[in-house]
């Protein structure tokens, strides 16, 4: 799931949409997903918020439906400056700093992973391992350690 090495570092986005859009963006030029994917998360996050508050950082896992994508998986992006998303479940607002913008080609995987990606972001060294991260590669073997292959 990490085979395409989207990993986006650092990156600036205006808002969620732009910082959704940037990740989505890659997963379609590297073609994990259908030109339908983009589209499809977008108006999913709007109904559907993935923002997630932990004692660290703010994390969103946005997603969207199995038919949008061509083969499993998984972009990341550590945003520059923290975005405004709203938190799944209650609707608050939260500032998150990672996004992991799952494509899978299951339905059922999905719920795995973001069970696998719950566990991630409660172990604070890894998120902390993350957060100093200088390249694709050091993030790729974070995620890879954590049981995101």
């Amino acid at each position: 799931m990490l085979s395409d090495k989207i990993i986006l570092l650092d990156e600036s986005a205006t808002d969620n949409q732009d910082a959704l859009g940037k990740l989505a963006n890659q997963l379609l030029k590297s073609g994990a997903v259908k030109e339908s994917y983009k589209p499809a998360l977008l108006k999913r996050e709007i109904e559907f918020p993935t923002g997630l508050a932990t004692d660290e950082i703010g994390i969103a896992m946005p997603h969207t439906d199995a038919e949008h994508v061509n083969y499993d998986q998984i972009a990341f992006m550590r945003l520059h400056q923290p975005v405004q998303f709203l938190q799944m479940g209650d609707g608050e607002k939260i500032q998150v700093k990672f996004i992991f913008m799952l494509a899978l080609k299951e339905a059922h995987s999905q719920l795995d992973m973001l069970q696998t990606l719950i566990a991630l972001i409660q172990n604070k060294a890894k998120i902390q391992q993350l957060l100093a991260a200088t390249n694709e590669d050091e993030v790729v073997q974070i995620l890879k350690d954590a049981g995101i292959e």
